[in-house]
């Protein structure tokens, strides 16, 4: 029903950035190699985002004009400093850019190629009509059903769409209630990216004595861990030795045997399961 088709292919985008009007988000001369840089919280100056101001503490944030996103900061990724968009849209805002293409057909666009990371914040109270599903919102202390004009909506469409965006566009989406909850997330983000990539750690929380892995593995890793009497403890080794998928299922049987844990057994039967078909049984 909506058009989500946005060019997300970012494999050329520079990483290393410079000063914050090379992404793209406005003239903000601040190097953000200095801590003036990494600190802030940078804020739209136009009415819908400036009001923020008032709510952020003093020092937090600063008012600039940005191209794209009503907030922007700043933070260590992966491979270098990386730059992060944060949109709010009321619930009435996004539905209403939901119809008219605005979101996905302008603003994702140029959010996209200013910045790194995109988050999407979806402000104010709704939900789904107990009975029938249509979307409604909170006004004068009770929910009424939201209409564009005599059009209603249902709040799966909501849903559905935040849903494309994630997936489809790799956009974040998060619900917040108040504007004191927008911030206060904003604030959350910038703490978030403002840490060293390496060390967020919290999603390796051990389990009963295991360490867990949670970040998203390699094709090889995933492809080995399928076969028979390999799994997911056996994939990491294979996935070490070889690359691609293509040199896993090219390997001999005596490249296999040289992989830890790999016996003369279970590298013939890996080996039969890879270059002759061999159906594995275990999924």
């Amino acid at each position: 029903m909506y058009s989500t088709s946005l060019p997300h292919d970012r494999a050329g985008r520079r990483l290393r950035l410079v000063r914050l009007h090379d992404v793209g988000v406005g003239h903000i001369n601040v190097p953000i190699h200095t801590d003036r840089g990494l600190k802030l919280i940078f804020v739209d100056n136009r009415t819908g985002s400036r009001e923020f101001m008032r709510i952020f503490p003093r020092g937090v944030a600063e008012l600039v004009r940005l191209e794209y996103a009503d907030f922007a900061l700043f933070g260590h990724g992966e491979d270098g400093e990386v730059a992060v968009g944060v949109e709010r849209k009321t619930i009435g805002d996004f539905v209403n850019s939901m119809c008219s293409g605005r979101l996905s057909g302008h603003q994702l666009i140029g959010l996209m190629n200013a910045y790194h990371y995109v988050y999407l914040v979806l402000e104010g109270m709704f939900r789904a009509n107990p009975r029938t599903g249509v979307l409604e919102v909170w006004s004068r202390g009770g929910y009424v059903e939201y209409r564009a004009g005599r059009r209603r909506f249902m709040a799966r469409d909501v849903w559905v769409f935040m849903n494309t965006l994630a997936v489809e566009c790799g956009v974040r989406c998060y619900h917040c209630l108040t504007e004191t909850d927008t911030a206060c997330y904003v604030m959350a983000l910038h703490h978030w990216w403002g840490k060293e990539f390496g060390e967020h750690k919290g999603h390796l929380q051990p389990h009963n004595g295991r360490v867990v892995e949670l970040s998203r593995q390699s094709l090889v890793r995933r492809v080995a861990a399928c076969l028979d009497g390999v799994g997911w403890d056996r994939s990491k080794a294979l996935d070490a030795r070889f690359g691609t998928v293509r040199e896993l299922v090219e390997a001999t049987e005596e490249e296999l045997r040289s992989v830890e844990g790999i016996g003369k057994v279970l590298a013939r039967s890996i080996w039969e399961q890879l270059a002759m078909g061999k159906r594995p049984t275990n999924g």
